[in-house]
């Protein structure tokens, strides 16, 4: 009986360490998925960016350069925090517990969809500044 119990101990401890590996991977996968949408996004917030930063430097007859100067630091901020982000970003949390790595990848999802979102908002602002800027003539 008492070999029986010992068994089902370890098969018990050996299939919670396999849940808590899973776990961890799962809920890394959610936060390296929404980096992954952020990444898409990104191009155009580089193509607005380049675009916007090439209006002000150029001092283009056709805009308002305080107006555009909003836009650029919009878009430039919201490249600074993904880039910030992807700085300080540590997948492999090596000697956590799995309390730390559930709690720390969490944090790190929070703050992956907020960056998120300033993004998306920095993109569809801009796009829609560049895209009503008269055309030269």
């Amino acid at each position: 009986m008492k070999k029986h119990l010992l068994a089902a101990a370890g098969i018990t401890l050996l299939l919670g360490c396999t849940d808590t590996k899973k776990q961890e991977k799962d809920l890394l996968n959610q936060v390296i998925a929404v980096h992954d949408k952020v990444m898409a996004n990104d191009e155009q917030l580089m193509k607005n960016k380049m675009l916007l930063d090439s209006l002000v430097k150029n001092n283009a007859p056709n805009i308002n350069i305080d107006t555009a100067k909003v836009y650029l630091k919009q878009v430039d901020d919201a490249d600074s925090v993904m880039s910030d982000w992807m700085h300080k970003f540590d997948a492999e949390n090596k000697g956590k517990s799995h309390q730390e790595i559930m709690d720390y990848l969490e944090t790190q999802k929070k703050l992956i969809s907020k960056i998120d979102t300033q993004i998306n908002v920095a993109v569809t602002a801009s796009t829609k500044y560049i895209t009503q800027i008269p055309a030269k003539k």
